[in-house]
């Protein structure tokens, strides 16, 4: 299993970082018990720059509902969730199911080996499965952890042998100065 943090042909000022091997699913939603579930994975830029994208798989997709993705400052001494930097929505159908989905992000300025997290939250009557990479390979993503929350619990839990799937996209912040 491979982590990357790499420099895409197509776009030189463009670095992606995560893990995309697909494994098993973690439920996201409202479920039929009343209960709301959450989820979430922390990560270290790799660079310094705009975080402009998270993308996630959506394994399985039950209804229809709005997902969430909220971008934290996080405290990796604690565990715990900082200031929130942005939010982006975006409405999830069975269309999306079996696909990547990206959640576009605008005006986040992350730093280099920082810590940060994102929160997944549905809301509506539907339910999304985000994938998990692989059980086989312990702390598949080094540089986090991941959350798992539910309306049930007031602080969620963290697990660092298991992590999501996902795609972080930074744009390099030039340095170029016009006169």
């Amino acid at each position: 299993m491979i982590t990357f943090a790499n420099i895409p042909k197509n776009n030189d000022a463009v670095v992606a970082f995560g893990l995309k091997e697909i494994g098993p699913y973690y439920w996201v939603g409202n479920c039929k018990n009343g209960i709301d579930y959450y989820a979430g994975q922390t990560f270290k830029a790799p660079i310094k720059g705009e975080l402009k994208r998270i993308q996630l798989y959506a394994s399985v997709v039950l209804g229809s509902s709005t997902a969430n993705i909220s971008i934290y400052h996080f405290d990796e001494t604690t565990n715990t969730f900082g200031t929130k930097l942005a939010e982006s929505s975006r409405q999830i159908t069975r269309a999306n199911e079996n696909q990547w989905i990206d959640f576009l992000l605008t005006d986040i300025e992350v730093e280099q080996d920082q810590p940060y997290a994102f929160k997944v939250t549905c809301s509506g009557a539907g339910m999304l499965a985000i994938a998990e990479c692989p059980w086989n390979t312990p702390n598949a993503y080094p540089y986090g952890i991941q959350w798992t929350g539910s309306s049930n619990t007031t602080g969620g839990s963290f697990h660092r042998d298991f992590d999501f799937a996902f795609e972080g996209e930074i744009a390099v912040l030039s340095n170029a100065k016009f006169i």
